[in-house]
């Protein structure tokens, strides 16, 4: 089956990283896909097709391809400088044949003469102007706004920062209206670890939307999540359902989620393949729907002590 060019131009924005509107720049690590170790590329078989991500040594994504068919895919190209990202380039294919029309270029530039500014600037191949970012920075190097930039309308997003002994919050306003704020907090459970509270609300034209608590422990795991919808009357927030994890011994692989949604509870489990000793999954199994996903993996090459240095580390 072949995709048509909307389809296949929709696919790609949902599934690659990095292709989000206004938010905070990020940069994404093999951490962003559960991957561990010297990894240099991860090939996933997936329902739809597969996908493969390359990584440079120090763990950046720097290319992924998704392959729907033998004929119909994309890629995406990373480039860095000094852990910044220049450039993000999208390149759709269709019936084998590269298309201009749809493929994107992500242009950054980045002025530091005084607080940091970053312009993004997006194309496409066609050199077609479809959005403009400008990210401005204060004099601590924290994000303060966003705005998007293009031949219709220009959007504001401001950012502002609350820090008090037990907590700090960031709240996002789209236009002036709330649209998003994240909350951290901390606390100690009855065995004396300590928990990361993180608490992410999201608004539509300043209401509740939607919302999720994460508790995760120092190490990374999460220990539960809390979902939220806006409740009847469209003013509060309300609890839709719970996810409860558990892990395997001390291996940081989620064996089962223990899921409470109103009177239901059910579990989901993982069973898992791994890729001998490094620490990566190969094969994942996830019931009682049984869906499964295989991955590939490779690795750099471990590089070797010379003599003289492991003779002065002795």
């Amino acid at each position: 089956m072949t995709l048509t060019m909307r389809n296949l131009y929709l696919l790609t924005i949902l599934m690659l990283p990095f292709l989000s509107m206004a938010q905070e720049l990020r940069i994404f690590t093999k951490a962003d896909f559960n991957l561990i170790g010297n990894v240099k590329k991860s090939t996933v078989i997936t329902n739809y097709g597969k996908e493969e991500f390359y990584f440079n040594k120090d763990g950046k994504l720097t290319k992924s391809i998704t392959r729907y068919t033998d004929k119909d895919y994309s890629i995406t190209y990373y480039k860095y400088k000094n852990n910044q990202i220049l450039e993000k380039r999208l390149e759709n294919y269709r019936d084998g044949a590269f298309d201009k029309s749809t493929s994107i270029a992500h242009i950054f530039s980045i002025d530091t003469t005084g607080n940091k500014h970053i312009t993004e600037k997006i194309l496409t191949y066609s050199k077609k102007f479809l959005d403009q970012y400008e990210y401005e920075f204060d004099e601590q190097g924290k994000l303060k706004v966003i705005k998007r930039i293009n031949n219709e309308e220009v959007d504001e997003t401001t950012i502002t920062y609350t820090t008090t002994d037990i907590e700090k919050e960031q709240t996002f306003y789209l236009n002036g209206k709330i649209q998003k704020s994240i909350r951290e907090s901390y606390k100690t459970n009855a065995k004396k670890e300590k928990l990361k509270i993180t608490l992410t609300k999201q608004f539509l034209d300043g209401k509740p939307l939607k919302a999720e608590e994460v508790v995760t422990k120092e190490d990374g795991t999460i220990v539960y999540k809390d979902y939220f919808v806006a409740d009847a009357t469209g003013n509060k927030f309300m609890l839709d359902k719970k996810e409860i994890y558990t892990y395997k011994n001390d291996i940081k692989v989620v064996d089962k989620i223990t899921v409470k949604k109103e009177k239901t509870t059910y579990d989901i489990t993982y069973m898992h393949q791994f890729d001998g000793d490094k620490g990566n999954w190969i094969k994942q199994v996830i019931s009682p729907d049984n869906t499964y996903t295989t991955r590939k993996i490779e690795y750099y090459p471990e590089e070797e002590i010379p003599a003289e240095e492991k003779t002065v580390k002795q």
